[in-house]
C-alpha cells in the first residue's frame, strides 16, 4: 500500500499546486498521465494551440536531450465546458515539463481556463515543487491500478479503479 500512497500523494500535490488542472488520471496499461483542463466558452483555435504546444514541448525535450514515448492532446466539447486533455507518459515527466504544460494552457486560453482555487503562496509553491519533483523521480511505486484525482467542494479526492474494471 505504501507504493500506491506515493502516487496518491503525487496526485494530491499536483492538484493542490496547479489549480488549473481539473482532473488527473493514471492508466497503468499505458503508464500515462492524463491531465484534464476545463475551458469555458472559448474562441481560440485548437489546431493553433496544438501547433504551439507541440513546438514548445519539442524544444523543451530537445534542450534536455530526452526521448518522450507518449505526448498527445485531445479536446472534447461537452456543452458549457470544453475539456482539454494532455496525455503524457509518467516515466519521463518532470516538474519543469508539468509547469511548462500548465503555463502553455494558461497563456493560450487565459480567462477561459477554469481555475479551482487561488494561486499558491510563493513559499508554499517552493515546498510543493520540491515534493512533486521527488515523487516524480521515484520510479519504484507505479501502481497497477488506475487512479483518478479531482477537486470537489474545495477538497482534492483520489480514488482507484482496479485493472480490468471499466472507468466509465
Amino acid at each position: 500500500m505504501e507504493r500506491e500512497g506515493s502516487q496518491v500523494d503525487l496526485f494530491v500535490a499536483v492538484l493542490v499546486r496547479f489549480p488549473q488542472i481539473g482532473t488527473i488520471h493514471y492508466d497503468p496499461e499505458t503508464k500515462a498521465l492524463r491531465l484534464t483542463f476545463l475551458l469555458r466558452e472559448t474562441e481560440q483555435d485548437f489546431p493553433v494551440f496544438v501547433s504551439r504546444f507541440e513546438t514548445h514541448l519539442a524544444v523543451f525535450h530537445n534542450l534536455r536531450q530526452e526521448e518522450v514515448s507518449l505526448a498527445s492532446l485531445k479536446k472534447t466539447d461537452t456543452g458549457a465546458l470544453t475539456s482539454l486533455e494532455v496525455i503524457r507518459d509518467l516515466a519521463s515527466l518532470s516538474l519543469s515539463e508539468l509547469r511548462l504544460i500548465v503555463e502553455l494552457v494558461s497563456d493560450y486560453y487565459g480567462h477561459a481556463l477554469v481555475q479551482d482555487g487561488p494561486p499558491m503562496a510563493e513559499e508554499d509553491e517552493f515546498e510543493q515543487n520540491l515534493f512533486i519533483e521527488s515523487l516524480l523521480m521515484s520510479t519504484n511505486w507505479r501502481t497497477p491500478q488506475r487512479l483518478t484525482g479531482f477537486r470537489e467542494n474545495g477538497r482534492v479526492l483520489v480514488f482507484s479503479v482496479p485493472t480490468g474494471v471499466s472507468e466509465s
